[in-house]
């Protein structure tokens, strides 16, 4: 049998004619459905929404997907909105994943990129998308940042987002320019002490994970430190090091790979709880400053709209595990240094999403960032 779901908004506090005047504006789009069962038709008609907007409720009805429509889809092109640019690792990693997860859920996806505001404004746009699983959003933790650092701003991604699973962690790796004389983590505070005002460090914008981490150390250490958002840190941020522009930076593996590889920056730390066997003489920033705050990967997941229905949810999920452990996938992350992991459930993701907004409240906290 069809369900047909109701969505209930308060709207006791209009009057009675601003009541009317949703009815006139929307009951054209009230449906006529036929529940799939014998001799029994529903109809929604004027009549019982005029009692309902007696009673200071307006139902808006929202059909939930039958199992025959659920079946069939996707019917149509899938969007998956990137909130990083073009080229970025992120970006790269995602049109891979893009690739096989088009192939597992049976149907073309298309990647569409909306920068801005450090991943937010793809954010906003994703979340007030139609939710009927044909926009789907890598989402990143710079979502949880943005939560805490903009607290009036009512960002809340466990009540806007539906999450689906995980698909990579991303470390961060603290990279300084080819021929800087700091080797290591306390060289580098070292020289910021020395320097009061003098030295500035590069971010990905305002409340990135690269910003939050550099500021942290910032914040306690007492240094005097400039900060300095970068355009975008796959471009940018080798030649401001070398120029001296900036002084170091947080990028991770995605982006610092290919220039740690190509020898235009150099590590000297990384945020994982262990080593990475890609740089095993590389220690981490928690054992460097003995400080267990500093194990804050970054990572990557899909969501969907809050909203979407179960069943599409449910085959979302499916397509999007199959293409996490897909080859292409799996290559690309040997490629770009990140970790896939796929999610054992939505309900699982959700657990490790709360788990992850704690860590970073505190961060943001610990950091000392205002949003500006």
């Amino acid at each position: 049998m069809t369900r047909m779901v109701w969505e209930v908004r308060s709207i006791s506090h209009l009057t009675r004619m601003e009541r009317m005047s949703i009815l006139d504006r929307d009951s054209h789009r009230v449906p006529r459905r036929q529940i799939d069962h014998p001799q029994e038709t529903m109809t929604v008609t004027r009549r019982l929404l005029r009692a309902m907007l007696a009673m200071g409720t307006l139902a808006a009805v929202s059909l939930a997907l039958s199992p025959a429509r659920a079946a069939d889809y996707p019917t149509r092109p899938i969007k998956l909105i990137v909130p990083w640019g073009a080229g970025s690792g992120i970006d790269v990693q995602t049109r891979q994943f893009a690739t096989a997860f088009a192939e597992a859920i049976g149907g073309p996806v298309v990647v569409e990129n909306r920068t801005g505001a450090g991943s937010q404004i793809g954010y906003e746009i994703a979340a007030r998308a139609e939710p009927d699983g044909y926009t789907l959003f890598a989402g990143t933790n710079a979502n949880f940042i943005h939560q805490f650092l903009r607290p009036t701003s009512k960002i809340d991604p466990l009540k806007d987002m539906a999450p689906i699973t995980l698909v990579n962690w991303l470390p961060s790796v603290l990279v300084v320019a080819k021929d800087s004389p700091v080797r290591s983590v306390d060289d580098l505070v070292a020289l910021a002490r020395s320097r009061p005002g003098a030295l500035a460090y590069g971010s990905g914008g305002m409340g990135a994970a690269s910003h939050l981490l550099a500021s942290a150390i910032v914040s306690r250490n007492g240094l005097d430190v400039a900060h300095v958002p970068l355009r975008t840190l796959t471009a940018d941020l080798a030649p401001m090091l070398a120029r001296g522009d900036i002084h170091f930076a947080f990028p991770v593996t995605s982006v610092a790979a290919n220039q740690i590889a190509a020898g235009t920056v150099r590590p000297i730390a990384i945020t994982s709880a262990q080593r990475h066997p890609q740089w095993p003489d590389v220690p981490t920033l928690a054992e460097s400053f003995k400080d267990e705050r500093y194990v804050a990967d970054s990572w990557n997941g899909l969501f969907a709209p809050a909203g979407t229905p179960e069943p599409i949810l449910r085959k979302i999920f499916a397509a999007a595990v199959k293409a996490v452990d897909s080859p292409l996938h799996q290559a690309s992350a040997r490629t770009l240094l990140t970790i896939p992991e796929k999610s054992d459930s939505p309900a699982a993701f959700r657990k490790f999403l709360e788990r992850e907004a704690l860590k970073w409240r505190d961060m943001v906290v610990d950091s000392g960032i205002k949003a500006e």
